[in-house]
């Protein structure tokens, strides 16, 4: 079975493994740049090595929403593409197995557990300072909370490349399932094509079954756990080649009389059509969703400001009206840097407002609560409206709160 698996040229698997390796790259490299990092200590953000929080997370629904929409397109006409070509775990369930014939069984889990601990760091990462951590244990320090995360988080790692591999994507991966749940006979699928004039030209070797990680059976419909790796097309090509026939495995798209090989690009344009209704509506809230995100990124706000009136506790969020003579500003700094905000009020009489402070330094993130004390210097009975306002002098940001004070 070795000898006849290893005369198999994977040629797809070549592009596949490029695909599955920059995209471990990438994932590995996020954290440590900024890419995308959840930053829990600060209860932030950061993306595209811009830092956003809380006042920013419909940017990130939106991305998360546009991405959505990307991989139901894709699923639609390529099914299991991202299982294949993208996620980390399937290229795991291929490297492992040889991982077992290279250092025997104890090896292997040697090396899954080596792989599993620093998968474990990394995912660390993406939710607190990993440099600082790394520091710490260069430095002698073992922090325990850390730690037991990372051990634990290495301990399932090291089963799922171990012992469970394809049973998580065929079973417990609710991503997969739901690549399964949205293709259907339109979908890219596996099919036999035959020669013109012949009945059957499969040789029935079973070559492209075996070669299948995922142990899926190309030549038969039950094609749910296929993550389109090609393997099986290489493997036909090798036996089909030395039967000096065509190769009769083949990815369709279509179905019935309308299914048409890849290989065929004249029919397979005019094949495509036939799923551009299922394929606008995703594609087009793709575009749409990324545009709209992109420019709420460029332009979100970089300074909150909320007036409210000052009880025994400061309100978190204040009303347009409050009748109060003491109120409380609140402002946080919304950007990735520190700032020095000048406070402003406008629109009421000279001499009414007191600020307690007019300046305020602020660091990422920071808040700052400032009282506003409105005295009139005269009785001037009714409603009086005015306007407290943030500057930042390095970033620039400004913000403006409208409010009323009450005269009775």
């Amino acid at each position: 079975m070795k000898s006849r698996l290893g005369k198999v040229k994977t040629v797809i698997r070549r592009y596949r493994r490029a695909s599955q390796m920059a995209v471990l790259s990438l994932l590995i490299l996020s954290p440590f740049v900024n890419l995308f990092r959840f930053d829990l200590p600060s209860m932030s953000l950061y993306l595209f090595g811009v830092r956003l929080w809380t006042k920013h997370v419909v940017v990130f629904f939106l991305l998360l929403v546009t991405v959505i929409y990307f991989i139901i397109a894709a699923s639609l006409l390529f099914g299991r593409v991202f299982c294949g070509w993208v996620c980390p775990q399937n290229l795991f369930n291929e490297v492992t197995r040889e991982w077992d014939r290279r250092f025997g069984r104890a090896g292997s889990i040697l090396v899954s557990l080596l792989v599993g601990l620093f998968g474990g760091f990394v995912v660390w990462s993406y939710f607190s300072d990993g440099t600082v951590l790394l520091r710490q244990y260069l430095s002698g320090q073992v922090p325990v909370g850390p730690t037991a995360f990372i051990a634990a988080a290495g301990l399932f790692f090291t089963l799922a490349m171990a012992w469970w591999r394809t049973a998580i994507c065929r079973v417990a991966c609710p991503y997969g399932h739901l690549q399964s749940i949205i293709t259907n006979a339109e979908t890219m699928h596996l099919q036999v094509f035959n020669m013109p004039g012949t009945r059957d030209i499969c040789a029935t070797c079973g070559l492209c079954a075996e070669i299948c990680h995922m142990g899926v059976d190309p030549r038969t419909p039950e094609q749910k756990n296929c993550v389109v790796c090609g393997d099986c097309l290489d493997a036909c090509a090798l036996v089909s080649q030395a039967r000096g026939v065509p190769r009769v495995l083949n990815f369709t798209i279509g179905a019935g009389e309308r299914a048409v090989a890849l290989r065929e690009r004249g029919r397979l344009l005019q094949n495509v059509r036939h799923l551009a209704p299922r394929l606008v509506l995703p594609l087009l809230l793709t575009t749409v969703l990324s545009g709209v995100s992109g420019y709420l990124l460029a332009n979100r706000p970089l300074v909150d400001l909320v007036v409210a009136k000052d009880h025994r506790h400061v309100l978190a969020a204040g009303g347009p009206v409050s009748s109060g003579g003491v109120m409380a500003v609140s402002l946080i700094n919304l950007a990735d840097r520190a700032d020095h905000f000048r406070l402003l009020v406008e629109g009421l009489p000279e001499g009414w407002a007191a600020l307690e402070r007019t300046t305020v330094d602020l660091g990422p993130g920071e808040r700052a609560l400032v009282r506003l004390r409105v005295n009139p210097t005269e009785r001037q009975v009714g409603i009086h409206r005015f306007t407290v306002r943030v500057v930042g002098e390095q970033s620039g940001a400004e913000a403006s709160f409208e409010t009323v004070h009450v005269v009775y």
